[in-house]
């Protein structure tokens, strides 16, 4: 005889069975703690938007018991889940980011006008906190033939299963990535289930299953671009793409006007897979220091920027290199 799965109310039992979880619950969905075990008990039924809030707010692991208990008696719950947000951003943001725009030394601009975008990216387009990682990928300044071979993650933002900053998860990307083929195409793209295989290309990470990439532009010129990741099939409607979109018009406040590149400048290359570069790119932080403790030995005056984008440079060349070897040993001869 097949057990029949647990109702929803008696998976809530056991989340609230811990007294700290219980309070916690119910000071973050704003009812009392007398609510949650009715709700519990079966004697009351919360609003849609109270058992969207809960899944929203219940730790991560206790999450697919409660929805797949939930979908029990509410089939159209994983609709509501994904329901767009809305592509309306308040004008009291815009207002935010102009002002850091203005007032905000060259310094830290960058970093503070892309938190905050990065930040209301999340928020807009996972309002449910379903698993989103919003990345702003940039392009790496030319080598010395003069051309864009590469693109670099230079921050983002996240929701589990991702961590919630992304800065110093880092690849390098390339025409083997979807970012890389907006950059090239210069508009967006988007791809429903990275899972199949495609006419372009896309690398993808471990949780990503659906995403977008939208080109960072100015006059014509490109400086990268925004990239979101879903763990949800077919996540990026007509709607959260046009919202993605003015967020990456947004974030190119962040940049300087010699950020950005023409067209014929960008020829990018194929970079190796992740797996590939982590190992070589965990020395970063290694290969940064010894640059600082050479150009002081050497009465050499570098600002901290500049022996970081030198690090980056290096290492762009040798995954570029590295590509190129393996290629090679790999022809049919």
């Amino acid at each position: 005889m097949v057990t029949p799965p647990p109702s929803w109310s008696s998976v809530l039992q056991g989340i609230i069975k811990s007294s700290g979880e219980r309070q916690r619950l119910s000071s973050a969905l704003g009812v009392t703690s007398m609510t949650l075990s009715r709700w519990a008990s079966g004697e009351s039924k919360p609003q849609k938007q109270h058992l969207i809030h809960l899944l929203q707010v219940v730790n991560t692991s206790q999450r697919p018991e409660l929805l797949e208990a939930l979908e029990q008696q509410y089939p159209d719950i994983q609709s509501w889940l994904t329901e767009d947000s809305s592509e309306h951003i308040p004008s009291e943001f815009f207002a935010q980011v102009l002002n850091i725009r203005t007032t905000t030394t060259e310094s830290l601009r960058f970093w503070r006008i892309s938190e905050l975008v990065l930040k209301q990216a999340l928020a807009q387009l996972d309002p449910n906190r379903l698993g989103m990682a919003v990345k702003l990928v940039q392009c790496m300044p030319p080598g010395p033939d003069g051309k864009i071979r590469s693109l670099r993650e230079r921050a983002g933002k996240g929701t589990p299963p991702w961590t919630a900053d992304l800065e110093h998860d880092v690849l390098f990307l390339g025409l083997e990535s979807l970012s890389g083929y907006s950059v090239e195409v210069r508009h967006i793209v988007s791809d429903d289930d990275l899972r199949q295989s495609k006419t372009f290309p896309a690398v993808q990470d471990s949780f990503e299953v659906s995403a977008a990439a939208h080109p960072i532009r100015f006059e014509g010129r490109i400086a990268g671009c925004l990239l979101a990741s879903s763990t949800q099939a077919s996540y990026f409607s007509q709607q959260r793409l046009t919202l993605l979109a003015t967020l990456s018009d947004l974030i190119s406040l962040a940049f300087e006007k010699e950020d950005f590149y023409p067209s014929h400048m960008i020829e990018l290359r194929v970079m190796p897979k992740p797996d590939i570069q982590k190992p070589i790119l965990a020395n970063f932080r290694q290969r940064v220091t010894n640059k600082f403790q050479q150009a002081m030995q050497q009465q050499q005056h570098f600002s901290n920027a500049e022996i970081e984008l030198n690090a980056w440079r290096e290492l762009e060349t040798e995954l570029l290199a590295y590509h190129t070897i393996h290629t090679e040993m790999h022809k049919p001869q």
